[in-house]
């Protein structure tokens, strides 16, 4: 799990894991968090915007907590 002042991962990674978590989701029938996932993935491919990227990671993270709930 990770903790505050742990090392983020890498750009590479990122993208790995938000591959993988949309996958995941999609085949599990988790529709918004795929969508959400694979729009993450794709900013972090095509775009070096990091707030964009901030953004998207955000409106993941909100989506995989309110299905959570």
């Amino acid at each position: 799990m990770a903790r505050q002042g742990d090392a983020l991962p890498t750009r590479d990674a990122m993208v790995s894991i938000a591959h993988s978590l949309a996958g995941a989701a999609g085949t599990f029938g988790f529709g918004e968090i795929s969508a959400r996932a694979s729009a993450l993935e794709t900013l972090l491919i095509e775009n070096g915007d990091e707030a964009a990227a901030e953004a998207a990671l955000h409106a993941l993270i909100a989506e995989i907590e309110r299905t959570l709930q």
